[in-house]
């Protein structure tokens, strides 16, 4: 008779393979386009930041996190441009209070009032994080807050 004590571990460890497997797989792959409106106004599409690298930031109001790493991507933001580099902060569902929190920030803010653009990233939790190169092809991704210098390192 099998052990069976060893069973959960095995789903575990599948379970981990599988979610690596799909979140290396996006890298490289052409990013899905979107059509956004700025919490501000305006609509912005995936071709609107064509020619340039953009770091999506998916976040919502709710998220501690995210409302901890939108203030040091703020401080990033005058060194991102000077790269070349877009931030767009993609608050989930809540245009209201993505004013409120984006008001003292100088990143440009969208709402995904529906979720849909969050669905085609894939995203399952906030704050992650899609850096787009200047071809539109997925360059880096990662779910959870990242640090300063990996955020720095990011938009050069």
């Amino acid at each position: 008779m099998a052990d069976r004590s060893s069973s959960p571990l095995i789903w575990i460890a599948a379970g981990l393979a599988v979610f690596l497997f799909l979140r290396h797989n996006e890298i490289g792959r052409q990013a899905p386009d979107f059509a956004l409106q700025g919490a501000y106004g305006g609509e912005y599409r995936l071709d609107s930041f064509r020619g340039r690298p953009v770091l999506l930031v998916f976040w919502n109001t709710n998220c501690g996190i995210c409302r901890h790493e939108l203030p040091i991507l703020d401080r990033l933001n005058g060194e991102a441009a000077r790269n070349g580099v877009e931030i767009a902060c993609v608050n989930i569902g809540d245009v209201d209070g993505a004013r409120d929190v984006m008001r003292p920030l100088h990143l440009l803010s969208l709402v995904d009032a529906d979720g849909s653009a969050a669905r085609s990233y894939g995203v399952s939790g906030v704050p992650k994080l899609v850096l787009i190169g200047a071809d539109g092809k997925i360059k880096r991704s990662s779910s959870g807050m990242e640090g300063e210098s990996t955020l720095r390192a990011w938009l050069h």
